[in-house]
């Protein structure tokens, strides 16, 4: 068994020799779930996102073929720790709890934005403006866990709660918003663009951003230790050689999402 595990790692690419070898050889297996535009979302049956091209041009840059397979977003991690994919690459938070259990490559910077119905009819104005409000958010994200934390403080000051509205995914939460069941969502400020830009006269931003320093990474299982800074090398290349901000552009990213 340790013959054949350093045949298959001899066999990788100059600078994939990861602890585990690939599910796939002269594969790169990325995990992600299709329900947060612009990142990634389904069209035409098939998952498309700034994610989906990026993981498609790193995977380039290693000589590798991009794979990617599409789950639950609760159950990403999970996977990925069962050696079901390499990677995650699916607009994932760096948060404390994750880093536990996997290594980061950052490759953007987010903040959060509340999204309300065009011309904003409830006059809604910043997180505390949501007391007492019906707000939706995609489950087992950090959207859920601000919207929670604004209730609290909502409470705490004497105010009513917010009725959360915990719902699949981030297309979800902005179809629960246009049919009255939410009167807000909290999305990604690439999100919030991605949504007033394709849909307008539908969306509004209610305020200014918030949490706006929070960077989304690229996930590697810790028993996987030379893949991350492998992926950090193909990810600078995609940068130098203009790939990265060509994919900002087609969508719609706004230039302060850049880690470059």
């Amino acid at each position: 068994m340790i013959r054949l595990a350093l045949t298959l790692l001899l066999m990788l690419p100059p600078g994939l020799a990861w602890a585990q070898a690939p599910i796939t050889p002269g594969q790169i297996n990325w995990g992600l779930a299709a329900t947060f535009p612009p990142f990634e979302f389904v069209e035409n049956g098939k998952p498309v996102g700034f994610d989906v091209d990026l993981a498609d041009l790193i995977a380039r840059k290693m000589n590798l073929q991009s794979t990617i397979t599409t789950y639950d977003f609760k159950g990403l991690i999970p996977a990925m720790l069962g050696h079901r994919m390499d990677a995650i690459i699916s607009a994932m938070y760096e948060n404390p709890e994750r880093m536990e259990v996997a290594d980061f490559v950052p490759y953007l910077k987010v903040g959060n934005q509340i999204v309300v119905h065009d011309g904003n009819p409830l006059k809604l104005d910043g997180p505390l403006s949501l007391c007492g409000r019906r707000v939706a958010a995609p489950v087992g994200t950090l959207f859920e866990v601000s919207a929670k934390q604004i209730g609290a403080e909502c409470v705490a000051g004497g105010k009513s709660g917010i009725t959360l509205l915990s719902l699949p995914g981030t297309t979800t939460s902005a179809l629960a918003l246009t049919q009255d069941r939410a009167d807000a969502i909290i999305v990604s400020t690439p999100t919030a663009a991605s949504l007033m830009h394709e849909a307008p006269g539908t969306y509004a931003a209610a305020g200014k951003p918030f949490d706006d320093d929070t960077l989304v990474g690229i996930a590697v299982a810790k028993g996987a230790p030379n893949l991350a800074p492998a992926i950090g090398t193909a990810l600078k290349a995609v940068a130098a050689d203009g790939g990265y901000a060509a994919l900002l552009k087609k969508w719609d990213l706004p230039a302060s999402s850049s880690v470059f």
